[in-house]
C-alpha cells in the first residue's frame, strides 16, 4: 500500500499525528489530512517535507 504517516515536528522532535494518510491538502493556512479508514484531521500547520521512500509526511506548526 502507499499510505504515509504524518508527523508534527517541534523542537527537533517528531510527534505522530495520523497513521495511514491517503489524502493531504494544504489550504488557507491549514493542512487537511484523511486516512484510509476515513479519519480526518485539520491542523494549523504547513508541509515541511514529504519522504516517499519512508512513507512520511513532516509538518511544522504555522507561525503567526
Amino acid at each position: 500500500m502507499c499510505e504515509s504517516h504524518a508527523y508534527m515536528v517541534e523542537g527537533g522532535q517528531e510527534k505522530l499525528v495520523m497513521e495511514d494518510v491517503v489524502n493531504i491538502k494544504e489550504e488557507g493556512g491549514k493542512v487537511y489530512l484523511s486516512s484510509i479508514i476515513g479519519e480526518e484531521s485539520v491542523l494549523d500547520a504547513e508541509i515541511a517535507a514529504i519522504t516517499f521512500l519512508d512513507h512520511k509526511v513532516l509538518l511544522r506548526p504555522r507561525e503567526g
